[in-house]
């Protein structure tokens, strides 16, 4: 196999401005390129989380796990993309970001103010003393 990839690389490099060389660039090249730019966040999120499940019951259940999984997989991916599951756990993925996020601006808006105050010095009100509300004294008349 892998003399016949290093064959074709050949191929491509020495006959890259013929119309078979153009035809390669254009199958080998060109249209995969085209469908690995199609995957998207989701589907790499729904081949980890498949990958993380097949790597736990292997583990855990060890030959039971490995039929199950050659049994059930098959099942479980055509589910997946039924549903488009993709798309489902990319949202479940944002929703968690999304109240991760709240709840840390939520705790060091609380914390800030906490981490950052300083005793203040306290000042004392001093009430202006009113008039009497009887006028009982005698005052100078003011001259008008």
């Amino acid at each position: 196999m892998l003399g016949a990839l290093l064959g074709l690389w050949l191929a491509l490099w020495v006959a890259s401005d013929t119309p078979i060389g153009r035809t390669l660039q254009h199958w080998m090249v060109e249209r995969p390129a085209a469908r690995l730019s199609r995957i998207s966040r989701g589907q790499v999120l729904l081949i980890l989380t498949l990958t993380g499940v097949a790597v736990a019951l292997i583990w855990l259940l060890e030959n039971d796990g490995r039929m199950l999984i050659a049994m059930g997989l098959p099942d479980v991916l055509s589910l997946a993309v039924a549903i488009d599951a993709a798309s489902l756990l990319d949202l479940a993925l944002v929703a968690v970001i999304a109240v991760s996020t709240i709840r840390v601006r939520a705790v060091v808006n609380w914390l800030r103010p906490r981490a950052t105050r300083r005793p203040r010095a306290r000042s004392i009100r001093v009430r202006r003393a009113r008039p009497p509300a009887n006028d009982d004294e005698e005052r100078p008349a003011l001259a008008a």
